[in-house]
């Protein structure tokens, strides 16, 4: 069954000189339940546009977006966000974690909109989370005493931790080195696998790209699924000498 199901989504802003700027252009994508489906394209592309609207963070100015079959359109921003909250998680490349605040109350954050049994139980339903991404070590260290894979693991830990059904993740590994990259990446799909989460990733690094079950490219604002030919040649010659 699909969650999510994108029919000829456009998104456009006014320019200050009267002209239209076209992000997205008659983007058609559609996500099956329990699957990870990356998205690649040059910085400027309209990748995180592209997210954006698929987390209900933005509108489309064009075409319609079913979540779970249901129509998005029209939508009261009051349902839009408990419909965000309940059906979403979030990742992103910077890790935005709370200052002065340790690892379980970073993950613990999101839990006072949980529901009161969540809200109760908050802190131990964060360090389980952060023991499942390898920091049960660290649980009440301070963002700025752990590396950058292990602020990554945090930040994983807290999209994680209502159990959402959808999984975005907007260039989760671009701030880390490839090696760390990859132990994250491997975290998160265990995760998700482990859950039955329904991963989207945004992506330029097309090895991270490799890892999903379907590929997309976003260029100028227009999807077209990616060749698996291509991307296999093309992260072939990456990692060449």
């Amino acid at each position: 069954m699909s969650v999510v199901s994108l029919n000829g989504i456009g998104r456009s802003v006014a320019l200050p000189d009267g002209e239209v700027l076209r992000i997205l252009t008659g983007v058609d994508l559609v996500v099956e339940a329990g699957e990870h489906v990356a998205v690649v394209g040059r910085s400027g592309s309209g990748k995180s546009t592209l997210l954006n609207l698929v987390g209900l963070l933005d509108r489309p100015t064009s075409g319609e977006y079913l979540l779970d079959g249901r129509p998005t359109t029209g939508m009261s921003a009051r349902r839009t966000a408990k419909l965000r909250g309940a059906t979403f998680g979030f990742v992103f490349q910077q890790f935005n974690l709370l200052p002065g605040r340790s690892a379980t109350d970073n993950v613990a954050s999101p839990l006072f909109y949980g529901s009161s049994r969540e809200f109760l139980r908050r802190r131990s339903i964060a360090r389980a989370m952060l023991t499942r991404v390898g920091l049960g070590g660290r649980l009440d260290t301070m963002p700025e005493k752990l590396s950058g894979g292990e602020q990554q693991r945090v930040a994983l830990a807290r999209s994680l931790v209502r159990r959402p059904r959808v999984l975005l993740a907007d260039e989760p590994t671009g701030a880390l080195d490839v090696d760390t990259g990859s132990a994250v990446m491997d975290v998160l799909e265990e995760l998700v696998r482990e859950d039955g989460t329904t991963l989207v990733t945004i992506t330029h690094d097309l090895a991270v790209a490799a890892r999903a079950d379907r590929r997309f490219r976003l260029d100028h604002g227009v999807l077209t699924q990616l060749d698996d030919a291509a991307l296999h040649g093309a992260t072939a010659d990456r990692s060449a000498p």
